[in-house]
């Protein structure tokens, strides 16, 4: 027996968000990807054929290597653009192209070194075929329309504004097959119970609200008006990869960044004279204080005029973040992370004091999730801080990777504020 409608409580929202597949159905495309692989010797029989004029076993056979580095590279691109897909504003061709980009480029250069000439244009012409096929897999890949139904109460009302929700006004919700029920489980209970109860929904997976909101904004969800729980995982190798990470790409850039950095630091002596780096203490990792490398700030004088114009040459070019990296190396900041703080940041927006804690959980950065998704000059603390807490809570590998494409992107392209 149902429960009676309580007239109090307004109607549950079904709405339509493109999600990847998998999201809430669980569905696994491991079998179809590892299919869609095995077309690849068929490409490097195509390439011999083509190189060649002719096909021989014997000459596939001597081509074993590209047959197999192919193989992986496509699996490898496709758990990586699987890994990509999940983070929103990220288009789905540019995702599989970043994808194909860091699993394709290696493995040629590793073919180069191994294969002499003739088997080296066989590669060239395979690799080709085999990224065209990865390229057209993905752009046939679409993501599902999953249905969802948003029950009122709490903070649920926050993710009909978020972007890729579409309400379906003409849709009844006895009519239509539902993926999940999205709720806000700390404040809507009865709500919730009532919408499980009158429309048989007992079987359909159920999710917060706060972890919709995370899969659509990338961000965690704050406020007055939800409680926040954030839960940090323990990743005993990744800090360590990391920062071995940040030094190596700091000892490859060297020979780009010292003439860039040597330039700049000249053309602040000639208009502003000594000193031309000024030290001011930042929050780290922990919330340990430390001295972070700038460019002096202009002061009074008859060349205030012009060091300005060479600041604002420099912030524009992003030059202005170069000596941070004496910080990288020393192990203050890491090249990606939330942006560093002064001593006396402490937005009143919150009671929760443990939630400036997440934030401090690792190194701070160069660059970061706030910065590439809401732009460098982030002015709005509660955004700057939904982002900075999504990327500690869901720090990877692939988020990492994704940071530096887009900083490379707003840095070379002016894309972003």
């Amino acid at each position: 027996m149902t429960e009676s409608k309580d007239a109090s409580l307004p109607d549950p929202v079904l709405v339509s968000v493109a999600l990847p597949p998998g999201t809430f159905d669980r569905t696994s495309l491991v079998g179809a990807k590892v299919l869609h692989a095995a077309v690849l010797p068929v490409v490097v029989g195509l390439a011999i054929r083509l190189v060649e004029g002719t096909f021989s076993m014997g000459r596939f056979a001597e081509a074993w290597p590209v047959t197999v580095l192919f193989v992986f590279a496509y699996l490898g691109a496709w758990s990586l653009n699987s890994a990509l897909e999940r983070y929103p504003f990220f288009g789905q061709f540019e995702a599989a192209f970043l994808s194909a980009s860091c699993a394709f480029v290696p493995v040629g250069l590793v073919l180069h070194s191994l294969l002499g000439p003739s088997l080296w244009r066989i590669a060239v012409v395979a690799g080709g075929g085999g990224l065209a096929v990865y390229l057209i897999d993905q752009f046939f890949y679409q993501f599902r329309e999953s249905r969802l139904v948003v029950v009122p109460g709490g903070v649920s009302y926050r993710l009909l504004a978020a972007p890729g929700v579409t309400p379906m006004k003409d849709a009844r919700l006895d009519s239509v097959d539902v993926d999940g029920i999205v709720a806000d489980l700390h404040s809507s209970q009865a709500a919730y119970r009532q919408v499980m109860a009158q429309h048989d929904l007992t079987e359909v997976p159920t999710h917060h609200a706060g972890y919709l909101y995370e899969l659509l904004t990338a961000r965690v969800l704050l406020g007055e008006d939800c409680r926040t729980e954030l839960t940090v995982d323990e990743r005993p190798y990744y800090p360590h990869v990391k920062r071995a990470c940040d030094i190596i790409l700091l000892v490859i850039s060297l020979p780009f960044t010292g003439p860039i950095l040597a330039v700049a630091l000249l053309m602040l002596w000639l208009d502003a004279g000594r000193p031309i780096l000024s030290w001011p203490e930042r929050i780290g990792q922990h919330g340990e204080p430390f001295q972070m490398a700038t460019f002096r700030s202009v002061g009074a004088g008859s060349s205030q005029e012009n060091a300005a114009s060479v600041g604002r040459l420099l912030r524009k070019l992003r030059i202005d973040e170069l000596p941070k990296l004496w910080n990288v190396l020393k192990g203050d900041l890491s090249l990606i992370g939330p942006r560093p703080k002064a001593l006396h940041f402490s937005p009143e927006l919150f009671e929760e004091e443990t939630l400036l804690e997440y934030r401090h959980y690792v190194r701070p950065g160069i660059t970061g999730w706030a910065q590439v998704t809401h732009g460098f000059a982030v002015d709005e603390i509660r955004r700057e801080l939904e982002h900075d807490l999504y990327y500690v809570k869901h720090r990877s590998a692939a988020l990492d990777l994704l940071i530096v494409y887009l900083t490379l992107k707003k840095v070379l392209f002016g894309l972003g504020a």
